[in-house]
């Protein structure tokens, strides 16, 4: 296995996951696969490239959405039990 050594003006972000399979099949761990950006896709405040800035609003967004129906859902059931 070669071994990369990246500029200074390069980080390594996670592009996904992968998990392979041992030959008798059963699966192997998940690992994280990672690619080269250069610093300029990179936001300085909070370490992330842009697409993972979108990512975390995104799924923010659907955990929030979730978390109000979990928040009417009791509410709803202590009107009911009253």
């Amino acid at each position: 296995m070669a071994i990369k050594t990246l500029a200074p003006h390069q980080r390594l972000v996670q592009c996904g996951q992968t998990a392979l399979r041992a030959p008798d099949g059963t699966p192997l761990p998940a690992v994280p696969m990672y690619i080269i950006v250069g610093d300029d896709v990179v936001c300085e405040k909070t370490g992330l490239a842009e697409s993972e800035i979108d990512l975390h609003r995104d799924i923010a967004a659907e955990l929030a959405a979730l978390f109000g129906q979990y928040v009417e859902g009791v509410e709803a059931l202590e009107r009911s039990v009253t």
